[in-house]
């Protein structure tokens, strides 16, 4: 069987792929929702599928199959576990509130909460993001499906909850009528900084419970419940829909299924938070433009709660091979590199490796430089400019710097032993060169030319470090390019911020190393030095996962692969929230988190909204916290990309060694299995 046909795992990100990233985004916040539900009811007759209520103008859908038995599957895994443990669940009740309210504020507008539906829903369960071009004051529409009982009594107590909630909040309710439906109106009071009133739509025939800020789209859909013949086109019938599926062979039977097209959403997004480009160039604009429009959608599908698995996805990204443009740029060979580096040392959080057509790849990027940049021939400018200017390092790109690299590319993470401060996370990125002596040379040309760098020697090795000794702060990636998506810009004006306030660059053995922390580039050092394999190979949690990997995914060669240390890798993170610095530090989490809790006027102001004080220590909760792993391979239609993560040992703690040794690799569920049989 090809590795694609096996059972897939749960994703996790890659420095290369945004795009898988959407489905993780989708998978993290049904995270946090079942969190906060309880079983539902039991499961009665199927209904109308939401493939073929929804039209074909959705952006992205989430559609669970069942929402008891996802519910059931859910509590057989840690984080599961996690979420109810006695030393973390207050910190959840607590915070509730305060999370439903930020929800709000990030754009959920249905008004309908988790546990509004775990009483009563019945089967499936649908959420789906909508454009609407064609209504320029409200380019976007949100729709909630979930088969209920088709009884009139507890259905009555369903849209009776929603209304004696939306009515504390000073809502008004109109009635409505459609082809003999009744749909319930709620006009809230309208937000001080709203363009229009926000409305919401609430109506249950035959069997099936609607939600939608849109008047439009609920009576489409309650025509179509309703079996009547309406114009326009149901997203089951969608070429790209129907194409992305087959590709990536959604099996229908996940837990969770999803279907996003990318760029589609991005301007859902962006309407939804009410943000125009505050720049010359529109990104989203621009990226059309330079081909990735070919990026036709990402779907997929995960099961959780497995015998050795927590959480099993596989996924597809559809596109129009090969990419246009600058889109061309995502040429990814299948023949990433199994072996591990000898720098890499036994502490390492995460660790990604890529196969990457550089020199090509390159210069695919002129197009995308020159139309945000707003001039044509900017590109070549620069290129020419660090090539000929007498006061700079006069190197030549295309003959001094990209004929020694290879397309071997690692990137890794880990953390400075001690206490965590917002210098703890450290990362490097290492290029694999086929004339290390020649780069060097370069390298130290074009530091020579850098006005702050200081060229320290180590073990007989050069390391330039750069230091900005202004009061530069550390720029957000995010920020710098979110103007525009939206987001404020890192400067309202004078001269751009550094991305890095430090950063150090080194030719060592056979790699080009750029990292965040001169010291990381001295541990890879000595650890090259100490042995010629990486001790990585021999950490039981690294064995765990790439052994997974080899049995779900197959030997087949791909173009990239990672594994995460998953107790390693949040630490620092999770201290940070704990001690209420989480916004202080320096990484892309703070970055999200800041845009998705924080209101649009709260951007920029470094300080962290949700209190962590009542979390427990780390060193409680890691062990929920298993291993990760992610493999990926290029087709001749896009990307198939599968990832997992590992069940725990359960109840581990209460078992001898002999059961730990007997029950190695089963997971969770027989671990439980074990504990009962031992308690008997």
């Amino acid at each position: 069987m090809g590795w694609q046909e096996k059972t897939w795992m749960e994703l996790k990100q890659g420095d290369r792929f945004e795009m898988i990233h959407s489905s993780m985004r989708i998978f993290s916040t049904l995270a946090l929702l079942l969190s906060l539900i309880v079983p539902c009811a039991a499961q009665q007759s199927p209904r109308k599928p939401a493939y073929d209520l929804l039209p074909d103008s959705s952006q992205a859908v989430v559609w669970i199959r069942d929402g008891e038995l996802l519910s059931r599957q859910w509590e057989r895994t840690q984080l599961y576990d996690l979420a109810h443990d006695p030393a973390i669940a207050p910190f959840f009740e607590e915070q509730r509130q305060e999370i439903e309210t930020k929800l709000v504020d990030a754009g959920w507008r249905l008004n309908v909460k988790p546990e509004d539906l775990a009483d009563y829903s019945t089967g499936q369960i649908a959420l789906a993001w909508l454009e609407l071009p064609a209504v320029p004051r409200k380019p976007y529409a949100t729709v909630l499906l979930a088969d209920v009982d088709d009884a009139k009594i507890p259905n009555d107590k369903l849209l009776g909850k929603i209304d004696q909630e939306l009515k504390q909040r000073k809502a008004t309710l109109t009635q409505l009528s459609h082809q003999g439906v009744a749909i319930s109106k709620y006009t809230l009071p309208k937000r001080p900084d709203a363009l229009i009133s926000e409305d919401s739509y609430y109506a249950i025939t035959k069997g099936q419970f609607v939600a939608t800020d849109d008047e439009a789209l609920m009576k489409e859909i309650a025509s179509r419940i309703q079996g009547e013949k309406i114009a326009g086109g149901v997203l089951a019938q969608d070429k790209v829909f129907i194409s992305g599926r087959a590709k990536g062979e959604v099996s229908g039977e996940g837990h969770v299924e999803y279907f996003v097209r990318p760029l589609g959403m991005a301007r859902v997004l962006r309407s939804i938070g009410g943000k125009r480009s505050k720049s010359n160039a529109d990104m989203l604009a621009v990226l059309k433009n330079q081909g990735f429009d070919a990026i036709e959608c990402v779907c997929g599908e995960l099961s959780v709660g497995l015998e050795e698995l927590d959480i099993s996805h596989h996924g597809y990204v559809l596109a129009t091979m090969p990419l246009p443009k600058s889109a061309a740029m995502l040429d990814f060979p299948n023949r990433v590199r199994q072996e591990i580096p000898s720098f890499v040392g036994k502490n390492v959080s995460s660790l990604l490796a890529t196969y990457w057509n550089a020199q090509e790849a390159f210069w695919k990027v002129e197009g995308l430089v020159d139309e945000m940049a707003g001039q044509a021939g900017v590109f070549r400018e620069v290129i020419e400019g660090i090539k000929l200017d007498a006061n700079g390092p006069r190197i030549d790109i295309e003959k001094e710097v990209l004929p020694h690299i290879t397309n071997d590319i690692y990137s890794l993470s880990d953390s400075k032993e001690g206490a965590a401060d917002v210098d703890s996370r450290r990362n490097l990125i290492a290029l694999r060169l086929n004339n290390s002596a020649a780069m060097a040379k370069v390298l130290d040309r074009a530091m020579e030319n850098e006005p702050d760098a200081e060229l320290v020697e180590f073990n007989g090795n050069s390391i330039w470090k750069v230091v900005h000794h202004d009061d530069e702060q550390v720029t957000d990636l995010a920020a710098d390019f979110g103007g525009d998506f939206g987001a404020p810009p890192a400067q309202a004006s004078g001269d751009p911020e550094p991305w890095l306030s430090n950063w150090a660059i080194a030719v060592n053995g056979e790699y080009l190393m750029f990292a965040s922390h001169a010291e990381m580039i001295q541990d890879a050092i000595q650890q090259a030095s100490l042995a010629s394999d990486s001790p990585l190979t021999s950490e039981p949690d690294y064995q765990r996962v790439t052994a997974a990997i080899a049995r779900q995914f197959g030997e087949a060669e791909g173009s990239a692969w990672q594994v995460i240390r998953t107790s390693l890798a949040y630490r620092v993170q999770y201290e940070l929230f704990r001690e209420g610095k989480l916004m202080q530090s320096q990484s892309m989490l703070a970055s999200i988190l800041d845009r998705l809790l924080q209101k649009e006027d709260e951007m920029r102001i470094k300080e962290q909204k949700l209190s962590g004080s009542k979390l427990p220590p780390y060193e409680q909760i890691a062990h929920f916290l298993q291993p990760s792993g992610l493999k990926v391979r290029t087709t001749d239609s896009g990307w198939e990309f599968g990832s997992l993560m590992l069940a725990g040992s359960g109840a581990a703690g209460k078992l001898n060694q002999s059961d730990l040794n007997a029950q190695a690799g089963q997971g969770t569920a027989r671990a439980r299995e074990l504990e009962t049989e031992a308690n008997r």
